[in-house]
Order: C-alpha cells, then structure tokens, then sequence
C-alpha cells in the first residue's frame, strides 16, 4: 500500500490589490493584524511538512504582496519552500499558488522556477468594461485580461505549468460560455500549454446582497457546463466543473493566521468550523480527532499517495 500524505490550500494572506465583486476576504485592520509574520509563515510550512503534506497551493488574497516591500517577502518564503524539494517523491513537497499577475514579473518568475509546479490564473471574461465592473480592473491594475494572458506566457517560458480558474455566476456565465474558445486561442497565439481550466459554481457566502448579484441556480450552471464541453470538444486541455455540493464537502482552508476553516455536515459558509493553529497538533489524528473531522471524507479530497 502506497503512503498517504496530504494536500492543503493556504490562503497566506488576506491582502489584495483587486476589488473583485464576488470575493469574501476577512480584511477589516484588526484581522489584517492577525496574519502570520513572515517567520511564523516559514513555520506553518515546515510544520505541516512534517505532518505530511507534501503539496500546497498558495493563495489569498493576492501571495504575492504579502510584507510592506511586495515581492520581497514572497520570494524569501519561496527560497525557504525550497529546502523540501526533493528527487524523491515521498519527500518532495509541490507547489502550487493563485495570482492575478499584477506584481508578476522576470525577477519574481526566476525566483518561482525550480519551486513552483503550477500556477492558476483567474479569467472571468475578455470583455474589459464587465472586468471594470466586477472589480478586476482596478486603479492602475486595468486591462486586466491581458495582463493575465501575458503572465501565462512569462511563467510557461519558464517551464512553470500554467492553468486557468473562472467563477462562473449570474454575471458571466452566458458571455463566457461563448468566450472560452477565443481564450484559449490567445493562449495559443502565445504558445501557452494549457494543463487544464477549472470553472467554479460561485458559492454563497451567505450575504444576500452579494449572492443576489452573482448566485447561479443549479441548471444554468449544468448549462454553462454543457456549452463550454461543446466549444472545446477537441481542444486538448482537461476541463474541471466544481459546483457548490464539492466545494462544501471539500472545504479545509488553511487561513492566513495559522487555523484552517472547514465545513461538518450540514454547515454554511458563516457557520463553518475553526481549528486551533495547525502548529499546534502533533499529528493529523490529533487534527480530525480534535475537530470532529471525518478522516474518510478529508482523505478523498486531501489525501495523495506516493
């Protein structure tokens, strides 16, 4: 029987450059406060390292600003990351991360090469007035769809696997449906090697007024679903279609003050579970029995074997 270890979604901060519509991120002042130090940071990682995790994907918020001198502190997070990579896979620990590209840079993708395996890209759409509109656009961040298509050029010439995200609501989801091909035809123009391109259902957070703009029923998703597999029948990129039922059940966010938060059976968003700080436990049994976790359903989503 191959060895279990495990996967886990950090959100290192809170911060963001971006104001997107649909976004829920904890960033009052007092709970900014609450972000690990770039020391703690550096223990998080090893810590979870030595309770097994061998992949964690980096996101926020935007990673790549974490410090007051964006990307200083993310680049010395990335050269302590290093020191767990390895030739052997049961000691290897992947790396993926989430960035809207906008402090993405030579320097920055140097720094990621040889640590990073995989990088995801958000792209809701092309058209520039509706990224205006949702936030994606903002102050001296604009034209926000080509700047995400230049940064998946600058990491693919890298040899940095790139994959594309979309959050698919009552905005979007007719315009993008009708969009995806000509995406990836600019992918392509830049001989980008897409791995593969996930579309989120959005998902409640339960605050009315922002899940009243952007909430998409269950059939219209199932639609959406069924015009993007037409338009890229033949296209050689693997498709991923995460609706709400998933991301509840899968749910184990790791978040930027040492905690993770997850979901029991019959929990929402606002009454989901906290753990202690994660440098706390000894061991992942000690992790779910502490929490009630159920191990079988955390193993199907979190666990990898080697």
């Amino acid at each position: 029987m191959p060895d279990l270890y495990y996967k886990g979604y950090w959100m290192v901060t809170n911060r963001c450059n971006l104001r997107c519509s649909y976004c829920v991120l904890e960033n009052a002042p007092h709970q900014l406060k609450q972000e690990l130090s770039l020391e703690e940071k550096k223990e998080l990682v090893s810590h979870l390292y030595s309770l097994g995790f061998r992949r964690l994907t980096l996101s926020g918020g935007e990673v790549l600003i974490i410090g007051k001198s964006p990307p200083k502190d993310f680049i010395e997070l990335l050269r302590h990351m290093r020191q767990y990579r390895s030739k052997d896979p049961t000691k290897n620990l992947e790396i993926e991360m989430y960035t809207n590209t906008t402090y993405l840079s030579e320097e920055v993708a140097s720094e990621m090469e040889g640590v990073v395996d995989l990088v995801a890209i958000t792209i809701d759409g092309t058209d520039n007035e509706f990224l205006t509109r949702i936030g994606r656009n903002n102050a001296r961040f604009g034209c926000y769809y080509d700047r995400a298509i230049q940064g998946c050029s600058l990491l693919n010439r890298r040899g940095i696997q790139v994959k594309l995200h979309s959050v698919v609501g009552e905005k979007n989801h007719l315009q993008l449906a009708g969009e995806v091909s000509a995406i990836l035809d600019d992918l392509e123009k830049r001989e980008v090697q897409l791995t593969a391109w996930k579309f989120y259902q959005y998902m409640s957070y339960d605050m009315p007024e922002r899940d009243q703009l952007h909430s998409i029923v269950k059939g219209s998703y199932e639609q959406f679903q069924k015009r993007v597999e037409d338009a890229l029948e033949g296209r050689k990129v693997s498709l991923h279609f995460k609706d709400n039922e998933e991301m509840n059940a899968s749910l184990f966010n790791i978040l930027s003050y040492g905690n993770a938060q997850y979901m029991r059976d019959g929990d929402t968003w606002s009454s989901s579970q906290r753990t202690e700080d994660l440098r706390t436990y000894e061991s992942m049994e000690q992790l779910f029995a502490k929490n009630e976790i159920n191990k079988e359903r955390f193993n199907h989503f979190h666990g990898i074997f080697r």
